[in-house]
């Protein structure tokens, strides 16, 4: 939505405002900026980066900056280059980035870019309320003046990229943070005293500032100059944290099921995958891993012989032998989880030691089953019960219903974090979550969006989400494919996992009573489709683990909404059923009946995937594709590295790197490689091979840097340059340097 104003600046005339008559009493420099005390509040300006301020106010006394799950721990250390300023009556403090300024006679404040320009306009802080009975903070955050407002960013409490209003919370699927970035230039991102009751913001009726609202009587404002949602992403991972290169395995196909029957049927369904040749990665497995029934019927103390912590001998008689041999034909095991106990015996324990959540829906605190994460003590216990299921050979977690508090998901990868750190030191962590709060992707954590239904209208807008999600900090995410519940037609299914081939994970999943997600049981025609999916989504794979160590040390997300590649252009800016994995490759996936859909192309050349004929950007086309084509298209001025089909990531290299040149401008592009399993890569070992390819001259030259040498690393290459003038060419390269051995 579109968010209009009008000329003037408003201001609060309540009990508490700001004003004239509550002049300051002092400005003093603090560690960070400088403190400015208003009769009963107090406000800090400080520097936390170049381009990320803090602006904290406190009703009594010094504000005391809160140690926030949200944000990566600074408590150590100080940023040094920022100075302290005087400009219009205003003091501030200025960093290479901007300038943060407040007038301490009236509380008007404003944030500047380092060129000057104005991000946020004059506007006075806000007011304290009492309305419920608890105090709250409320601060006033005006917009720009001159063009219209939109805000990005918010997680997915909105069907669409533009977001008008929210409440921050957690839910089935459903991660709104308190974060946005505003296209005047600059990014917030709120910080209460206690994370688990987040600010909420919503418009002024005017359209002339945004409120937010902070429960309690302190509020940490972090404001970053970002001119682009790039910058922003930039900004924000600094703030809350980088999200670490997941396990390359993670990038294949993940087949989850609710459902599994014993022994026989997983072993069954593996064989399958293996005689129709079709890519897999994982079995994801839900309840009947550990429990023959599911805890939802369990009574309020739990029962004698219920077991939280163990294999199902149903299903694992022999669980460290039936892991390796799944992991040794490439299949991973990740088990779901959930945040409460079951067995009588554990539940009176962890109730006697005050391990549990307070109740919900209105029952007392002795009747709650939910366990609290955030209690160390809890969380030790927890690793102590999880030892034996790490060494049995579980590969990841996949935690479900942890919504009871706004940071569960954070508490409870801590804890998962650390018991695999004890268990498997060096050991990269993967999780897949209900939902996130910020900061969550720093530990190495996925999210899915929920109990979603098997439906063309689910399937459409679920682009928007996954897209929210990336602008709202978290980049790995995912959809059950095929819906959860409801059993979708062979069509559907179908185009559900091509539009799977472009998520940054690439899961299927249903209700324990609906068809399972198996490509086998929708028909030949729905096979053969999903196969030549599949296919491509391992071909793939090393774009997107190139991109991921991008994203690691930029911020930046691997899934891209278009409007953040293509800023100015206004056709974009709410655009989501097609986005870019990366700065190159544009999916626009059919997500209708029919196989027809108009697909827009940003100005440029645009290559469809794999063909020397490209169309020329700035408008919209019609396609029609049959079941088992996908609408992908190629930048013009792109490198893209393929690999060879795998049945799963274990075999690769697998063969030659297959890299395409799509001509029409200068390219590069880096190529990441290292064991894909262990955090070696934080300490260098990796192989960086940077290509480059000269457009006027039609050569390909590339460098290594790094030293992991494995045996899954690419030893050959095949470069084909899709020449718009003619044939598609395979060739040799000239003026090369490196490691790789270009074969024809």
């Amino acid at each position: 939505m579109k968010l209009t104003k009008t000329a003037g600046i408003p201001l609060f005339t309540s009990a508490l405002a700001w004003h004239a008559c509550c002049a300051p009493q002092n400005v003093q420099t603090v560690t960070d900026g400088l403190s400015i005390h208003f009769g009963e509040a107090q406000v800090e300006l400080a520097a936390v980066g170049t381009n990320i301020f803090r602006l904290s106010v406190s009703e009594n006394g010094a504000p005391q900056i809160s140690s926030s799950t949200f944000l990566v721990d600074t408590t150590n250390t100080a940023f040094a280059g920022w100075r302290q300023v005087k400009q219009h009556g205003m003091v501030g403090i200025e960093t290479a980035g901007g300038r943060l300024l407040m007038n301490p006679g009236n509380g008007e404040w404003t944030l500047e870019k380092g060129n000057g320009k104005t991000l946020v306009p004059r506007h006075v802080l806000g007011d304290f309320a009492n309305s419920t009975g608890e105090n709250s903070l409320k601060l006033s955050l005006g917009w720009s003046r001159h063009k219209p407002l939109y805000v990005y960013g918010c997680g997915n409490g909105e069907n669409t990229l533009e977001q008008s209003r929210v409440r921050t919370r957690v839910g089935n699927g459903v991660a709104v943070v308190p974060y946005f970035w505003a296209d005047a230039g600059y990014s917030v991102l709120a910080v209460t005293a206690d994370d688990n009751h987040p600010a909420r913001w919503i418009p002024a009726a005017d359209g002339e500032s945004v409120t937010w609202t902070f429960p309690g009587t302190t509020a940490d404002l972090y404001l970053m100059p970002s001119a682009t949602l790039k910058d922003a992403a930039r900004s924000y991972a600094t703030l809350t944290g980088h999200a670490p290169v997941p396990p390359r395995w993670t990038f294949g196909y993940l087949q989850s099921r609710w459902g599994w029957a014993d022994r026989a049927y997983i072993e069954s369904t593996l064989a399958k995958f293996q005689q129709l040749r079709l890519p897999v990665d994982a079995f994801i497995f839900d309840f009947e891993w550990y429990t023959p029934t599911p805890d939802y019927t369990l009574p309020a103390q739990g029962l004698p012989e219920f077991k939280d912590f163990s294999f199902n001998p149903n299903l694992f008689p022999d669980p460290s032998a039936q892991i390796a041999a799944c992991k040794s034909q490439g299949v991973h095991f990740v088990g779901i989880r959930k945040p409460r106990m079951g067995n009588s015996g554990t539940l009176a324990m962890i109730r006697e030691k005050k391990w549990n959540l307070p109740g919900l829906n209105g029952r007392e605190n002795f009747e709650s089953r939910d366990v609290n994460f955030a209690n160390p003590g809890f969380r030790d216990w927890y690793i102590a019960q999880s030892a034996p299921l790490l060494a049995a050979g579980v590969d990841g977690w996949w935690n479900d219903e942890g919504e009871a508090a706004y940071t569960m998901y954070y508490y409870w990868n801590l804890t998962e974090k650390a018991a695999l750190e004890q268990d498997r030191p060096g050991a990269r962590l993967w999780t897949l979550n209900r939902a996130f709060s910020p900061g969550l992707q720093r530990l190495g954590a996925a999210a899915w969006t929920g109990d979603i239904k098997s439906s063309w209208a689910t399937l459409a807008i679920t682009p928007a989400s996954l897209l929210n999600w990336s602008l709202a900090g978290l980049p790995y995410e995912t959809c059950d494919i095929g819906g959860f519940n409801g059993n979708p037609t062979p069509e559907l299914l179908s185009r559900w996992t091509e539009a799977g081939v472009f998520f940054p994970v690439m899961r299927s999943h249903s209700e324990i009573h609906e068809t399972p997600r198996f490509p086998w049981l929708f028909g030949p025609d729905a096979l053969n489709a999903i196969r030549g999916a599949l296919d491509l989504r391992y071909r793939l794979i090393p774009y997107y683990y190139s991109l991921a160590y991008e994203t690691f040390e930029t911020g930046v997300p691997l899934m891209r909404a278009l409007v953040m590649e293509f800023p100015d252009d206004p056709k974009v800016a709410n655009l989501s059923d097609e986005w870019l994995m990366g700065p190159s490759l544009l999916a626009a996936p059919v997500l209708q009946p029919g196989g027809n859909r108009a697909v827009y192309l940003p100005e440029g050349k645009w290559y469809p995937f794999e063909s020397t004929a490209p169309v020329d950007g700035g408008q919209t086309i019609q396609v029609t594709a049959t079941l088992d084509k996908i609408p992908v298209y190629v930048r013009a001025g792109a490198i893209l590295p393929l690999g060879p089909v795998v049945e799963h990531t274990s075999q690769m290299p697998g063969g030659p790197l297959e890299l395409e040149i799509y001509p029409g401008h200068d390219a590069t592009f880096t190529l990441a490689e290292d064991d894909g399993q262990t955090t070696n890569y934080l300490n260098g070992q990796t192989l960086r091979i940077k290509f480059n390819w000269n457009d006027s001259a039609g050569q390909l030259t590339w460098t290594s840097s790094g030293n992991y040498t494995g045996n899954d690393t690419y030893q050959n290459l095949r470069v084909t340059v899709f020449d718009p003038a003619g044939q598609k060419e395979a060739r040799g390269v000239l003026g090369a340097s490196g490691a790789l051995t270009p074969v024809r």
